[in-house]
């Protein structure tokens, strides 16, 4: 195609004389030029937008595609043609452009997450998704049912303490368990190697000791090997980890034992209390990382399922707010050797098992100081959740059925676990790599929804 002369209408659509247009840009430096087309590319988005708020859809396209002329890699003129494809049933053309925008940004807008989950919403529907995969009714008849069963056994309850460098902290741990309203409790203590004197001040505590209980003092091994080790000794159906620098309310285990053993559950935690070194309660708005988490817990009810917000944050907290099975513990390989996120990694592993029952009693006092072994290092705390998070979307991905019927999965879910997923952190953490290949698989690809002939 020729030229334009300068005084003709220029080519791209912009209503702009070829001069005052593309034809200008040939005539200025390269810098210059850049900055023209920058400024060139955001009238035509303003003007775009303008016309898609009026719902005049086809001049708006038009105007995006010109912007995009300019700037090819523009992300949010690809997500509003996306939006716009989307809005007259082009699904395949608009999950392209909409992913091609969220490759730009490292998915880090949720709206381009969210449109993205109503492309998805829409595909599964098509193919037999839409009811088959929707289990909240269900999820709410198993919380009904869970309570008229229940019982009122007294299971033994093994309670361990991995105790590493909290001489100053280990008393109170340790007497907390004694003080327990429940008493059909055996104690299991291990000192992983302290170089504080820890092992005395256990050793004159258990003097003291209600329960029967047992103390091993080793080298040090780290966290999640001294937690199994603690496991592998214990002889309670059911088992409580207490982190040597925290405590339990009197009433923890008679909760979590009403709650969780005597419903037929197998694992669960409940709200906690946040304590500072001196052991008064901390205020949330006096610390952000404490309002955080506890906005996290105050918004458990309001989630879909206990499972879908662990996916997001680990609102168990601690290793030492988990009440689980001995043999949920023993199923699921005990915990890994993270050293940061153990926990949360374990939680995750659990659900494939089983939902977990979320206690709304604050019964684990968790206490934040200054060697906290989470804030050591912020970077390999880091690496490690996208390590656990981008195992857990492997799973999803190579469509392993979960045990338990409520597992965040699209096996359980269909597109209802795409968009949690979408719209939560978890993009933000894991290997997008793998959530892309989640969200590209045709459904025809998926694992087929439990409930199917084929999935059952």
């Amino acid at each position: 195609m020729a030229e334009p002369s300068r005084n003709q209408p220029c080519p791209c659509g912009s209503g702009l004389r070829f001069k005052e247009c593309h034809g200008r840009v040939a005539e200025i430096s390269a810098l210059e030029a850049e900055s023209f087309r920058q400024k060139r590319c955001s009238h035509l988005m303003e003007e775009a937008l303008a016309h898609q708020q009026r719902r005049r859809n086809d001049e708006a396209e038009r105007l995006y595609r010109a912007a995009l002329e300019i700037s090819p890699d523009q992300p949010d003129a690809l997500h509003m043609v996306g939006v716009i494809c989307y809005e007259r049933g082009d699904l395949v053309q608009a999950k392209a452009l909409i992913l091609r925008a969220l490759d730009l940004t490292a998915w880090r807008h949720w709206a381009y997450r969210h449109n993205l989950g109503l492309i998805l919403t829409q595909e599964y529907a098509a193919h037999g998704w839409d009811a088959t995969a929707d289990r909240t009714e269900a999820y709410r008849q198993w919380h009904v049912a869970r309570l008229a069963s229940a019982r009122r056994d007294e299971p033994p309850v093994s309670v361990i303490v991995p105790s590493f460098n909290h001489s100053r902290y280990i008393e109170r741990a340790i007497r907390s368990i004694f003080e327990q309203t429940y008493r059909n409790i055996e104690l299991v203590v291990i000192d992983d190697g302290s170089g504080d004197g820890s092992s005395a001040v256990i050793e004159r505590c258990l003097r003291d000791s209600p329960f029967p209980w047992r103390f091993v003092a080793r080298e040090n091994r780290g966290a999640p090997a001294t937690i199994n080790e603690g496991v592998d000794l214990a002889t309670g159906t059911f088992v409580n980890v207490v982190n040597s620098d925290d405590w339990l309310d009197p009433r923890r285990l008679q909760v979590m034992v009403s709650e969780i053993a005597n419903t037929g559950e197998s694992w669960g935690f409940s709200s906690v209390t946040f304590v500072d070194a001196e052991g008064e309660i901390i205020d949330p708005l006096k610390s952000r990382r404490v309002y955080e988490l506890m906005c996290a817990i105050a918004a458990l009810p309001t989630r879909r399922t206990i499972g879908f917000a662990l996916l997001s944050v680990n609102v168990s907290i601690s290793s030492g707010n988990l009440f689980m099975s001995r043999q949920l513990f023993r199923d699921i390989g005990g915990f890994r050797s993270h050293r940061y996120n153990h926990d949360w990694d374990f939680c995750l592993r659990a659900l494939k098992a089983a939902e977990p029952v979320f206690v709304r009693e604050p019964l684990y006092f968790y206490r934040l100081h200054g060697s906290n072994t989470i804030d050591e290092s912020v970077e390999q705390a880091s690496v490690e959740m996208r390590q656990i998070c981008s195992d857990y979307l492997e799973w999803v991905r190579t469509g392993a059925k979960a045990a338990g019927p409520f597992a965040p999965c699209i096996a359980n879910w269909g597109s209802i676990f795409m968009n949690e997923v979408l719209e939560g952190t978890l993009p933000l953490v894991a290997d997008t790599a793998i959530l892309r290949e989640l969200v590209l698989a045709t459904v025809t690809d998926l694992p087929p929804p439990v409930g199917t002939a084929a999935g059952e």
